[in-house]
């Protein structure tokens, strides 16, 4: 009632602009007026401030506000191309892990970003100081930026939560920037587009081969992709059209055929294309090793439902048992991903290969279900 979102806070701005606006339309001195009209335009940026976040969620409570503002939180530290292999173990990081910003550069797709990782509290622990950790993807939506997971959903918390009660398996978690909006674009749906950018070969090739290259990632099929709205779209595309990278996806309300960008076709006409990067029906071809998916709507979002409950049913005609997660009342917001987001965790990183070789075990993937889980 009293937070950041509450309806009371509008209020009291409401009222302040109008006390503000009552000084302005008196003809008092200037000396008072001229301090009135700042404050009144202050309070009506704040408002509008305030409006974007009760209705995006992105933050709930006024120690999450503050916490950003003054750099209390964990905070995101720079990580040098070469650290990544070296970092010491022990210390802080043992416990909260570590939240970096890192250079994404992509040889293949000439593509060149920047994302953030997290690195759980286990890759700085002695036990794990030769394990090679799975990789999970963590695709934002449009407009959007991969910060969106932090101050949207705080990810490293809910992360950290479900490894310290064992519901969930150590990984790095990857952040990557899936069409360029740190440099004003929005709205690929992170496809090759033909004379256009290659978001699909930067996010499906570039960084798994940058994050292997400069940490202790596992081999093989060892990446998840997640995402959440158009996010969630391209994790559903691009875990099919990479079954032999991707274990397993979640999608948070995303869609699942590909959609005109600013009013034009980004396939150009191109039908195949459009075919090769349309999960509904890429999931109605056979395939010998489908990625395991889960999926999530908020229930108040009736087109969201029913998207996920097509797609669903698509996949389950090849035997797949797919979990659909409604989040009541919720729509296509970070209020509905939020409370929704540890299950995910909680599921995909048990779909991925585990720690490898388990601490105390010398043998990749033995134990996994006790010694690889979280601490």
């Amino acid at each position: 009632m009293f937070g950041p979102q509450g309806v009371v806070v509008l209020v009291l701005l409401v009222l302040a602009f109008a006390g503000l606006a009552w000084v302005l339309a008196r003809r008092g001195p200037l000396a008072l007026r001229v301090p009135a009209g700042a404050l009144a335009f202050v309070v009506a940026a704040v408002f509008g401030m305030a409006t974007v976040n009760r209705y995006y969620d992105y933050y709930e409570t006024w120690g999450d506000l503050f916490g950003d503002l003054s750099g209390a939180s964990d905070g995101v530290q720079a990580l040098p191309p070469a650290a990544g292999r070296a970092l010491a173990t022990g210390g802080r990081r043992a416990d909260r892990g570590m939240l970096a910003d890192i250079a994404l550069p992509g040889a293949r797709s000439r593509i060149a970003r920047d994302g953030l990782v997290y690195l759980p509290p286990q890759y700085f622990q002695p036990a794990y100081a030769r394990a090679r950790f799975p990789v999970l993807e963590l695709l934002h939506g449009s407009p959007g930026q991969p910060s969106d997971w932090l101050t949207g959903l705080r990810v490293e918390n809910a992360f950290r939560r479900v490894l310290h009660d064992r519901a969930a398996r150590p990984a790095i978690l990857v952040m990557p920037d899936i069409n360029g909006a740190q440099a004003g674009r929005t709205g690929s749906q992170c496809l090759d587009q033909p004379g256009g950018p290659r978001d699909d070969t930067y996010l499906s090739a570039d960084v798994p081969a940058d994050v292997a290259a400069r940490f202790r990632v596992r081999p093989g099929r060892s990446f998840g992709v997640a995402g959440f709205s158009e996010g969630g779209f391209c994790a559903a595309d691009l875990a099919l059209r990479h079954p032999g990278l991707f274990a397993a996806a979640g999608s948070m309300s995303g869609y699942f055929q590909p959609l005109p960008e600013h009013g034009a076709d980004p396939f150009r006409g191109n039908a195949a294309a459009r075919l090769a990067n349309d999960p509904l029906w890429l999931a109605s071809r056979p395939a010998r090793h489908l990625p395991a998916f889960w999926l999530m709507a908020g229930g108040a979002d009736r087109g969201d439902v029913e998207s996920a409950g097509i797609f669903r049913s698509v996949l389950a005609a090849h035997g797949a048992h797919v979990p659909l997660v409604t989040i009541p009342h919720a729509r296509h917001t970070f209020a509905a991903w939020k409370p929704a987001l540890p299950r995910l965790l909680t599921w995909i990183t048990g779909r991925l290969p585990p720690v490898a070789p388990c601490p105390g075990t010398g043998v990749p993937g033995h134990g996994a279900a006790v010694t690889c889980r979280g601490t």
